[in-house]
């Protein structure tokens, strides 16, 4: 099978090809950065006409996108133009190519607009409810992929809701990574607000076991949550942060409310697929700490995009 992952240079992708690579599957990426791993690589931006491109592919991995919620809602535009029409540009290019599956990289955020406070795959949506601009944008890619199969036949698709992701060549912003480098550089890691929101977090692996799990037959045209078991407080990742990076915690006045991210179950996931997350977060923390300890200044700099 030969599979393309859109964003296979990122965070989830790069880790996505390695995994896709190990099963053995033919892999590709289409990013505008070089993948890490020795790849067929295709140097196109997704906001443009992706023309014949997908015509060797069985299927696609699309994970380019903004992933960034805050920079989402800081510049609109770029988020539309990334998320929205990327992934348009994604599904006229699988169509026109014959591709048989798209995978499209959706996110947990849209559980803002769902019934409930504790959803899975099968909860029902209040749209009125969407309460973030990235939220919006991960609907909308969702919206697309149905409407492309049921109007034109194609591609099939099968979407995962992604929890909130942690792992080895994470981009800046993730709390896990800014933890560890505040700790390693000022010894004090600053918790804004008293430290008990939480996340259900999830180890990169784990996502990616995910994902390859849904290549089966009976995982086309259905929605997976990938996220973490249990809610994980930021009190918490700072405590075992500094297990391996000795600091203090400070709590610091919170500078902005965050949008209010519900319990997510794995309901489907866990039924059709078998996928459970095996990572602790334990585990997951001490991985992230030991690829820490192996970059150097300039590359505690670089750049990761998912």
């Amino acid at each position: 099978m030969k599979i393309l992952v859109t964003g296979g240079a990122g965070f989830i992708g790069s880790h996505l090809v390695q995994k896709l690579n190990e099963e053995g599957y033919d892999v590709s990426v289409l990013d505008l950065r070089k993948p890490f791993q020795d790849v067929r690589w295709i140097n196109k931006d997704i906001r443009d006409d992706l023309g014949n491109l997908f015509s060797d592919f069985h299927v696609v991995f699309h994970l380019a996108a903004l992933a960034n919620a805050r920079r989402s809602s800081e510049d609109p535009r770029l988020c539309f133009e990334t998320n929205i029409k990327g992934t348009l540009n994604v599904l006229r290019a699988a169509l026109k190519g014959d591709v048989e599956r798209v995978f499209l990289a959706s996110s947990t955020w849209v559980s803002g607009a769902q019934d409930g406070e504790v959803v899975n795959e099968k909860s029902p949506f209040h749209l009125e409810n969407v309460n973030t601009i990235y939220g919006a944008s991960k609907i909308s890619q969702e919206l697309l992929c149905f409407a492309f199969y049921s109007e034109y036949k194609g591609p099939k698709y099968t979407i995962f809701r992604y929890g909130i992701p942690y792992g080895e060549r994470m981009w800046k912003g993730l709390v896990v990574r800014a933890f560890m480098e505040m700790a390693e550089r000022t010894k004090i890691i600053s918790i804004m607000g008293d430290g008990k929101q939480f996340r259900e977090f999830l180890y990169v692996g784990d996502l990616c076991e995910g994902q390859i799990q849904a290549l089966k037959p009976l995982a086309e045209n259905k929605i997976y949550n990938l996220t973490g078991t249990r809610p994980v407080t930021i009190e918490e990742i700072a405590k075992e942060i500094i297990k391996h990076f000795p600091a203090k915690i400070e709590y610091i006045p919170q500078a902005r409310v965050e949008p209010k991210i519900k319990r997510v179950h794995n309901w489907l996931a866990e039924n059709e697929l078998g996928w459970v997350p095996k990572t602790s977060i334990e585990e997951g923390i001490a991985k992230c700490a030991e690829w820490w300890r192996t970059l150097n200044e300039e590359e505690k700099l670089e750049e990761y995009w998912c």
